[in-house]
């Protein structure tokens, strides 16, 4: 399995990490070091499974190469036939975790033996989708020191960055104002800004999906 964040206008890999099918660290890549060889970048956009979110702007859906090759097909597409084939992948199933222009973060999933990944497969990738984001979002708020928010205090952010006041807060909310000031005084707090626009600016970039809590 492989996590990966792609920069499709740089054709770079910004972030890769692998592990392999007993949970052990395989590979790491991160921005800086020497980007793969021109022939996966020269096939990528043709590749349809990986080019399938830009084609078509479906950035939930999670694909198998079989979804858009035959057997036959496959091992003559040239991303393929000149480089994954080779290192032994036979069959993948991924998924974008969220996109952004020139810019992706994807998990696949491969088996070099065996069967195809099945329908059920796909079911549990789709339903562990927004769980496995939020693991990301985590990670990186760790990564990045991003002070730890409750999801009220995400909400009333989120809310105050899109320019309500504090009485439209607290009415939408269903919550008083002075909750409202005690939970802007909680994010102000934590992340050491003195305005709203300062710990938007901090903090919005690193929201979780509010509607698939932990």
């Amino acid at each position: 399995m492989t996590f990966c964040e792609i920069s499709g206008t740089r054709q770079r890999t910004q972030i890769e990490q692998s592990v392999d099918d007993e949970g052990e660290r395989k590979l790491e890549h991160r921005e800086g070091d020497p980007p793969e060889p021109v022939v996966y970048w020269k096939h990528y956009p043709g590749f349809l499974p990986y080019s399938y979110p830009e084609r078509t702007g479906d950035l939930a859906s999670v694909v198998r190469w079989s979804d858009f090759y035959t057997p036959t097909q496959l091992r003559s597409a040239p991303l393929i036939a000149e480089y994954l084939g080779p290192q032994g992948c036979k069959h993948s199933i991924g998924m974008l975790l969220s996109s952004s222009p020139g810019r992706s973060r994807r998990i696949n999933i491969f088996r070099d033996t065996g069967s195809d990944f099945s329908e059920r497969d796909r079911l549990a990738l789709q339903l562990l989708r927004p769980h496995l984001y939020e693991v990301y979002l985590d990670a990186q708020r760790r990564r990045l020191s991003v002070p730890r928010l409750s999801p009220r205090e995400w909400e009333v952010l989120q809310l105050a960055h899109q320019g309500w006041s504090n009485a439209d807060i607290a009415q939408k909310l269903f919550i008083s104002i002075a909750t409202v000031r005690k939970h802007l005084e909680h994010i102000f707090d934590r992340t050491g800004a003195r305005t709203r626009t300062a710990a938007a600016a901090l903090m919005i970039p690193h929201l979780p999906d509010l509607s698939h809590p932990h």
